[in-house]
């Protein structure tokens, strides 16, 4: 056979076979060393979690990436207990007392890096903001959300429920009376904080207008939950980021655009007290430009950037309007699968307004069976079913009565410590009734057993949820009404007063979903039946009988 020109026949090069032998000997041996520490010798080896856990970080991206971790910590911390080894360096706590130790005390641990997403302008927000920066920006912010500054806020919030009703009403007359509720709540929720926010509404709820901005927000969570993943190989998560900034500028730019004009519009009115009153109120005549910042004379001390201002508004919207699309949501699909419940609540409802017009923010204060009802809610299906992640310091610290290793990731999972059956009676059950006041007739008493301490929707400590600091049911506090449960309250208020709601499609497993830091929106298919036109032949006074 003549051979081909230029082809050459043979083995393979010995010294390549020989090298390429000893390198996967030598990867094998180094992960196997790799492994051998980090399971019987690591700092962490003590504590108890699935060992292939402690030895890599993947079983943890993976799902992370499949936004099942929120499942799967439960059920690690079902089989391995309190304190659960879920990564090398990582333990998740579930104890009231990690609360404490983990996010009141001094000196503060910070947040774990890779858990925030930088802002993409380059300024940060109270969200990513450290240190100084963090004191300085919530100190500027915190003023617009007193108790004084919602007062004065209410007639926006109360605005943007009533026009969700009118949508509503649209919709059945036009359309059918069946209807996704899950998307008009996410244009109600954005308009409500984006006027808050900007001075103007994004304009979903009037007339019959669509838009895709909360689908575009709930994107930013995938993209955060990958950006995080990769975090464990840098540099691939800044890979990520030249890519997905290069493929978005175009984007970017235009929503920079569209949100610095909203502000520009909102600062050049000015002061408006006595007009209206909005988050953006305490920072009016407190905003630098950033073509005048001084580093060295440090200006913005006590104040805020154009930058900052712009960066912490379009984060606070993306934040505020997907845990209360979320949440109310969540909490009408959990009345409609379970009647009774509803049919209190709505009794309660209707029992103390006798038109539309009397509901409020101030009015719905006095709801004790609908500030339950959401407290249960967030109690068993928290919008954001994640771990708050957190630094332990070189030197150590006790958390729980037992000492962690410096340089430790800790957190407590919203999800995990607000269902476990080690705090609550019949964790996983859907009963308002254990946040009533034992005073209250409807309270019962085996829910004396429950671990309130272990309930916190909203964090604790210096960084909590700035707009989320409400009352919480079961302690003395006096009556106060933080933006999200006014929000929530007046909304759901409104919708049981107005209508009869039905579940369309009562699927079982719509409260097992993905979660990608909050959980995926879902649609919720239900009938209304607008009570103003008298098509439910029920007489008011009659209901809950």
């Amino acid at each position: 056979m003549a051979k081909l020109p230029g082809l050459k026949l043979g083995l393979p090069n010995p010294e390549l076979i020989l090298t390429s032998v000893n390198l996967v000997i030598a990867t094998t041996v180094i992960l196997c060393g790799i492994a051998v520490f980090r399971i019987w010798l690591h700092p962490l080896a003590a504590f108890p979690g699935p060992k292939i856990w402690a030895v890599s970080r993947l079983p943890w991206i993976r799902y992370m990436l499949r936004g099942r971790m929120w499942r799967k910590i439960e059920r690690l911390h079902q089989e391995y207990g309190t304190v659960v080894r879920i990564a090398p360096a990582e333990l998740s706590f579930n104890s009231p007392a990690a609360w404490t130790d983990i996010y009141i005390s001094k000196p503060l641990m910070p947040k774990e890096p890779s858990s925030q997403t930088p802002p993409l302008n380059g300024a940060h927000s109270l969200f990513t903001a450290v240190g100084d920066d963090h004191r300085r920006l919530r100190g500027i912010l915190a003023n617009g959300f007193s108790d004084k500054a919602l007062r004065e806020q209410a007639p926006i919030i109360d605005n943007h429920a009533t026009g969700l009703i009118s949508r509503l009403r649209r919709e059945i007359k036009s359309a059918s009376p069946i209807v996704d509720i899950q998307k008009f709540l996410g244009y109600a929720a954005l308009d409500t904080i984006s006027d808050l926010s900007y001075g103007e509404s994004m304009e979903g709820l009037p007339e019959r207008n669509e838009h895709g901005w909360i689908a575009r927000f709930f994107l930013h969570g995938r993209f955060s939950t990958v950006r995080m993943c990769l975090c464990a190989f840098s540099p691939l998560d800044k890979v990520l980021d030249f890519f997905v900034l290069s493929l978005t500028r175009r984007q970017r730019t235009k929503n920079w655009a569209v949100f610095s004009a909203k502000i520009e519009r909102r600062l050049a009115k000015g002061d408006m007290t006595g007009q209206r009153s909005d988050l953006i109120s305490p920072v009016v005549g407190k905003v630098t430009p950033d073509h005048e910042i001084d580093a060295s004379a440090k200006m913005k001390a006590k104040g805020i950037t154009s930058s900052e201002l712009l960066s912490h508004t379009l984060a606070s919207i993306v934040a505020n309007s997907q845990l209360t699309t979320v949440a109310l949501t969540t909490t009408i699909y959990l009345l409609l699968r379970n009647p009774k419940t509803l049919k209190s609540l709505t009794a309660e409802i209707r029992h103390f307004f006798t038109q539309d017009s009397q509901i409020n923010v101030h009015s719905t204060n006095s709801l004790k069976y609908l500030d339950a009802v959401v407290n249960e809610s967030m109690r068993l299906r928290h919008p954001t079913p994640i771990s708050l992640p957190r630094v332990v310091p070189p030197s150590g610290r006790v958390i729980d009565g037992t000492f962690i290793p410096g340089n430790t990731i800790v957190g407590v999972n919203l999800h995990v410590i607000s269902t476990s059956p080690l705090y609550w009676v019949e964790g996983h059950e859907f009963h308002p009734e254990r946040f009533l006041k034992p005073e209250d007739e409807r309270y019962e008493k085996r829910f004396e057993k429950d671990v309130k301490a272990a309930y916190m929707p909203f964090s604790t400590g210096p960084r909590n949820c700035i707009g989320g600091n409400f009352i919480v049911l079961w302690t003395n506090s006096p009556p106060s009404s933080r933006l999200f449960l006014a929000e929530t309250r007046v909304t759901l208020a409104k919708l049981l007063w107005n209508f009869e709601l039905v579940l369309e499609d009562p699927v079982d497993e719509w409260l097992d979903r993905a979660a990608y830091i909050v959980y995926e929106p879902t649609a919720l298919k239900v009938k209304l039946i607008d009570q103003q036109n008298g098509e439910v032949v029920k007489e008011r006074e009659n209901v809950g009988e």
